[in-house]
């Protein structure tokens, strides 16, 4: 793990620390040769011998330019424990704090960060990075806290609105979202992920046909967003509007044609609003994605509605080779094997349908005939 200053007074030498020193204070130069921390030879001189406190800053900065996240933030920390009392050090303890973020040490990137601030860093990208680093310790309030702190900074930061709205829906405050972005003047310039949270708020407080129109808009403006497509389709099938959401799939699909997941959806919605027309899209689609398992699943529903019990079968079992627990799939598996006479294992798929969390009245009651077959039914 990547040290941390205390930024007051002198702090013990860790072992990395002191091996990045004696590196360092070495005559030749620090991390000669191809060590992963190797410096540029451009910074050869000013690092030779026994480097300032300044060097290192820009050492870290380097580092961090090459994407080198851990060794900038090795050179920054050891910049902070040479002159804990810099003149910059409210800024060198920011970008030490962002290079422990993004090296992945998501812990003490928060320690670092707050550090910065209460030192007097302020700017907005020291809020959005603290924020996220939050929201990725599943530390919501405070996240929240630090998105508002960066809205106050710039009340137009797509970044913090994307980022409060999710926080603000995770902690089930629906008319918070509303209030944050039911803005007349965000309209046109919301991005697809406030579109997708405000209809989740109006959603999530029984105004469908309002989150419907959100998701309407929102593709108006983002026509290639899958996302919003996608959840437009559930809330109008929620509406009884399944014409429209097969149109909305239909465009989707045609502009993502490689997208098995918008496929399965469309097929899905195809079958609930035009029945006589799923078979043949069914068909095309699987050709096209002969490895999606819900695909599979819904040929074998066709079939199995059709009387082909063999190929259902055939289907269902494709299905289940490839997602095991698909609770829907063990029932149809179950229901195509009870009309094959197959009763034994109609019942394995039956109960494990069950035992997945399919508990419907209707699944409990083809196990109840199946059992009944057996002679075991009590």
């Amino acid at each position: 793990m990547t040290i941390r200053p205390s930024f007051s007074g002198s702090f013990p030498l860790t072992r990395s620390v002191a091996l990045l020193i004696a590196l360092l204070l070495l005559s030749a130069g620090p991390f000669r040769g191809q060590a992963p921390c190797a410096p540029p030879p451009s910074m050869k001189a000013q690092l030779h011998d026994k480097p300032s406190a300044a060097a290192l800053t820009d050492l870290g900065v380097w580092f961090a330019g090459q994407q080198k996240y851990a060794c900038a933030a090795n050179a920054f920390a050891t910049s902070l424990q040479m002159e804990p009392n810099q003149k910059d050090i409210a800024h060198v303890a920011f970008m030490f704090g962002v290079s422990l973020y993004f090296s992945g040490d998501t812990e003490e990137a928060i320690a670092a960060l707050r550090q910065a601030e209460q030192l007097g860093y302020r700017d907005i990208k020291l809020n959005i990075v603290l924020a996220t680093a939050l929201d990725a310790s599943h530390s919501t309030k405070n996240a929240a806290d630090e998105w508002r702190a960066a809205l106050a900074l710039d009340p137009e930061s797509a970044t913090a609105l994307d980022g409060l709205s999710n926080d603000l829906l995770l902690q089930s405050d629906f008319n918070g979202v509303i209030a944050l972005l039911e803005n007349p003047r965000l309209l046109a310039e919301r991005t697809p992920q406030q579109s997708l949270n405000l209809a989740e708020a109006y959603a999530r407080t029984a105004r469908l046909d309002a989150a419907a129109s959100v998701l309407r808009d929102a593709l108006n403006t983002s026509p290639d967003s899958l996302p919003l497509a996608n959840r437009l389709a559930d809330l109008l099938g929620q509406l009884g509007r399944r014409d429209e959401a097969v149109t909305v799939l239909d465009l989707a699909l045609a502009q993502h044609p490689d997208d098995s997941d918008t496929a399965g959806h469309y097929l899905e919605t195809l079958m609930a609003a035009r029945p006589e027309k799923a078979p043949e899209a069914a068909h095309r689609l699987l050709l096209v994605f002969p490895q999606n398992s819900k695909l599979l699943y819904l040929n074998g529903i066709l079939d199995m509605k059709a009387g082909n019990l063999e190929q259902a079968r055939a289907r269902l079992e494709q299905s289940l080779a490839l997602q095991p627990d698909d609770a829907l799939s063990h029932e149809a598996l179950g229901l195509v094997l009870a009309q094959l006479n197959q009763m034994t294992g109609a019942k394995e798929h039956l109960q494990r349908a069950i035992a997945l969390g399919d508990n419907g009245p209707e699944v409990k009651e083809s196990l109840k005939r199946v059992l009944q077959a057996l002679g075991t039914a009590k």
